[in-house]
């Protein structure tokens, strides 16, 4: 049986000035309330037909003018079977009144008995969130009512909506009975919602055991069936744990389900790898393994559901190595390609990729001696390119204006940094990573000062504005990679010069043009002016004033955008 409403009781609301909250309780000559109990689910849709047949509808205001709501002539209209003239009424003025703990629990009862179950919850979860604990503890009620109810109406459709909203409401029902072990309409709604569930569970276990045992179907088609079936006698078990259908079908079906998926993953490692086109480059050739690889996941699912099959675990091992092979073949013919390729962004893409392919194979296999040694190989590839690519970057600087100077050996020591972490024991790249780092600093150091210097004549203050946030971001790059006090003074002195600059343009904006063509550049105007090359990346870090890392000792974040090729 379960405890649901026939007649939904309102609650009054508190006298001005009070800080209590009063509960209409009705009397025993009174027809049953929201808050009373059915004996039956029989008895419940029988009153409730019997509600919905009424055809006389209470007409006349519930809400006075500017003046309280009419409690007793909305409970009337839904004792005599008017439930959707009061919810509408109430849910505008739950709308009105999204405070008010008593309207929005009104709200929730007339839009529960007007079988409006969403707007229901809605109204009851406003209620709990508001936090008045006696209305919370009845919307908590009404709210595990209201799921049930939803989850009857979603049964027909979808089976899987109904389970969630019953468990939504067991778990209402349960939050009650923590706070209070002896309320016994959330016991007897708690145990009927219970065995509605578990009877609904095991007769869906019931049919997906059954169209498993068709004789017809393979392995592969009997395993949909028997997860959902597992699944189903499992969550039933975890409903009620003495169950004896339930342990059982949960026992049966997970056995049945691992030899299951031993038999179609015993068949798919054997399936003969073939080629095709790659989907992020068309051009390259790509081993084709996704038979294989689902076979190993099978295998792995049957494994942790029956462990100790050696037929499984052989077989297990032999088709990872299998994969691992393939994943090495792979990135070797990725390896021999990159030679054969003049562009670096090109080239290290392509290691990148053959890099994947190696950790892949170690995953399946971790002692895989080939795809070791070729993993190795392609570290030290991709260091020769980074150090290539820095070494080219670092001549280029020495021809350029400082701007480019700055951003071509910010890219330089980005490269060799990256070549020392896949080649850590090379002392060469050590010291030129510090050669790097040493010009770039002085670089930073003389950019800083060029724009900090005004130029002749008279600047604009957009173009003031924007040579001064170009110092500032040459300041904040020299000190993460070479700290100094001097750094940080100048840092500090810019920024406040910035600071008061883009106020006046802020104060600026806000001024009414009084010239013809002031800000435009077809009237005459002079556009602002961009900023200077060497600003863009990778010299466009958040500020790091005060913040120095390891003095001499580049940040490994400093240029590295120039990775993600």
């Amino acid at each position: 049986m379960i405890n649901l409403p026939r007649r939904p009781t309102l609650q009054q609301r508190p006298p001005l000035g009070s800080l209590s909250l009063t509960q209409a309780q009705p009397r025993k000559s009174q027809s049953l309330s929201l808050v009373s109990l059915f004996r039956s689910l029989s008895l419940v849709l029988a009153v409730l037909a019997a509600v919905l047949a009424v055809t006389a509808v209470i007409t006349g205001s519930a809400l006075a003018d500017n003046g309280p709501l009419k409690i007793a002539l909305f409970q009337q209209q839904l004792t005599n079977g008017a439930p959707q003239v009061v919810a509408d009424a109430l849910a505008l003025e739950a709308e009105q009144n999204p405070t008010s703990p008593h309207i929005q629990y009104n709200a929730g009862v007339a839009a529960y008995a007007a079988h409006r179950w969403e707007d229901a919850l809605v109204a009851f979860d406003r209620v709990e969130t508001l936090g008045h604990r006696g209305l919370a503890q009845l919307a908590r009620f009404q709210r595990g009512n209201a799921e049930y109810q939803l989850g009857v109406e979603s049964k027909a459709a979808n089976l899987d909506e109904t389970v969630s909203r019953w468990r939504a409401a067991l778990e209402a029902y349960q939050t009650i009975l923590k706070e209070q072990p002896n309320d016994l309409r959330s016991t007897e709604n708690d145990a009927f919602v219970r065995g509605k569930l578990l009877d609904l569970l095991l007769e869906e276990a019931r049919k997906a055991a059954d169209q498993a045992n068709q004789p017809a179907k393979t392995p592969a088609q009997r395993i949909p069936d028997l997860r959902n079936a597992h699944e189903k006698y499992s969550d039933a078990h975890q409903l009620s744990p003495n169950h004896s259908e339930a342990q059982k079908g949960e026992a049966e079906t997970k056995d049945r389900l691992a030899e299951a998926l031993k038999q179609e993953g015993l068949r798919n490692v054997q399936h003969p790898l073939s080629l095709k086109a790659s989907r992020r480059e068309p051009r390259l050739p790509e081993v084709d393994a996704s038979k294989l690889e689902q076979g190993i996941s099978q295998l792995e699912e049957s494994q942790q559901l029956r462990p100790g099959d050696p037929q499984v675990d052989e077989a297990l091992k032999k088709a990872k190595d299998r994969l691992a092979d393939a994943k090495v073949k792979q990135a070797e013919t990725f390896l021999a390609l990159e030679e054969q390729i003049p562009i670096t962004k090109e080239k290290l893409a392509l290691l990148r990729m053959a890099r994947e392919q190696i950790d892949h194979a170690l995953e399946q296999s971790p002692q895989h001696q080939e795809a070791q040694r070729t993993g190795e190989e392609i570290d030290r590839r991709m260091a020769q390119v980074h150090e290539d690519e820095g070494d080219f970057q670092e001549q280029q600087a020495a021809f350029s204006q400082p701007e480019q100077q700055a951003m071509q050996l910010s890219q330089a020591l980005d490269h060799f940094q990256q070549a020392s972490e896949l080649r850590p024991n090379q002392p060469q790249l050590q010291a030129k990573q510090e050669k790097a780092q040493q010009k770039l600093a002085q670089t930073l150091d003389k950019l800083a000062d060029k724009l900090m210097q005004s130029p002749a004549g008279q600047e604009p203050t957009e173009a003031k504005a924007a040579r001064l946030e170009g110092a500032e971001q040459a300041l904040n790059e020299l000190q993460a990679i070479q700290p100094s006090d001097r750094t940080s003074q100048r840092a500090e002195q810019v920024g406040k010069e910035l600071d008061g600059l883009r106020q006046m343009l802020a104060d600026k904006s806000k001024e009414p043009s009084e010239s013809p063509g002031q800000g435009d550049p077809k009237n005459g105007a002079q556009p602002i002016p961009a900023p200077p090359q060497w600003m863009t990346p990778p010299l466009d870090g958040p500020p790091r004033i005060n913040q120095p890392g390891n003095k001499g000792q580049a940040p490994k974040s400093a240029g590295r955008n120039i990775r993600d090729y």
